[in-house]
């Protein structure tokens, strides 16, 4: 179970970095440098919603641009998020071997 979640947000993650990839190499990173890039793949596509929806890519009189600033902070959250639950899990497997070794 753990393998396929850390491999979906792995291709979760790539798949964003394809996108941002895909508007950097166009230079689009700022309102007026705004692009018409839209994906075709159904993935990208997905993903590329995702990040509109995050505020990571954002809509310009020319199109879309990729928000550097919103993409560094939506990955800091999204890290701090899974090493905040990583340490609960640890906290609560400390508690449980506690309690199931007073038991005995």
């Amino acid at each position: 179970m753990v393998s396929n979640v850390t491999e979906i947000a792995r291709g979760e993650r790539e798949m964003e970095e394809v996108v941002a990839s895909r508007y950097r190499s166009f230079d689009a990173t700022s309102p007026d440098r705004a692009a018409d890039i839209v994906p075709t793949d159904p993935v990208e596509a997905d993903r590329f919603d995702a990040m509109r929806a995050a505020g990571v890519i954002r809509g310009a009189e020319g199109g879309f641009y990729l928000d550097e600033t919103a993409l560094e902070r939506v990955r800091r959250r999204r890290k701090g998020w899974l090493y905040g639950s990583a340490g609960a899990v640890a906290a609560l497997g400390l508690a449980a071997g506690w309690v199931l070794g007073r038991r005995r």
